[in-house]
């Protein structure tokens, strides 16, 4: 008895098929009615104008750019968010200020107070490998700002004299 289902790749190529055939578009003519009548043919008539071609832009002209340089500087959201985060850990809640923290991050991950308050929440979670890797991934990100990275390599000496 032959199995109507194919196994394997075949099974694979029989779908790609079914899918690219069934999704195929159908196209009816529509006549001057408005309705439309498969019986008529689908090519153009010579009375009929044909419009220019369109020019398609290429790349250079797709391309979005801003009008000004975009500031990377911890402003608005993200300065905010720091200032909660920092709020969080001098209260001693530690969970909820790297849950802000994380927030900061994911809107600008080149911050490096964000790295900050996150390794000093690890440090004071006595959690000190995460702590070390956020202080690690913060310094280079700490060059614009030299007082935090001063702070994170404070809290990375912290950490290598506590292992």
């Amino acid at each position: 008895m032959v199995n109507p289902i194919p196994k394997g790749p075949l099974l694979v190529v029989w779908m790609v098929v079914a899918l690219v055939s069934g999704c195929a578009p159908v196209y009816a003519p529509i006549s001057e009615s408005g309705s439309t009548s498969p019986s008529e043919s689908t090519s153009p008539s010579p009375e009929t104008e044909r419009s220019p071609p369109v020019a398609v832009p290429d790349d250079e002209d797709r391309r979005i750019t801003p009008s000004e340089p975009v500031q990377v500087a911890p402003g608005g959201a993200v300065r905010r968010l720091l200032e909660e985060a920092w709020r969080y850990n001098k209260a001693g809640d530690y969970d909820r200020s790297n849950a802000v923290a994380e927030r900061a991050l994911r809107i600008n991950h080149t911050e490096p107070e964000v790295y900050l308050v996150m390794a000093s929440n690890y440090f004071a979670m006595t959690r000190l490998s995460l702590a070390e890797q956020l202080a690690r991934q913060g310094l280079p990100l700490a060059g614009r700002n030299p007082t935090v990275k001063a702070d994170l390599q404070s809290l990375l000496a912290r950490i290598s004299a506590l292992k």
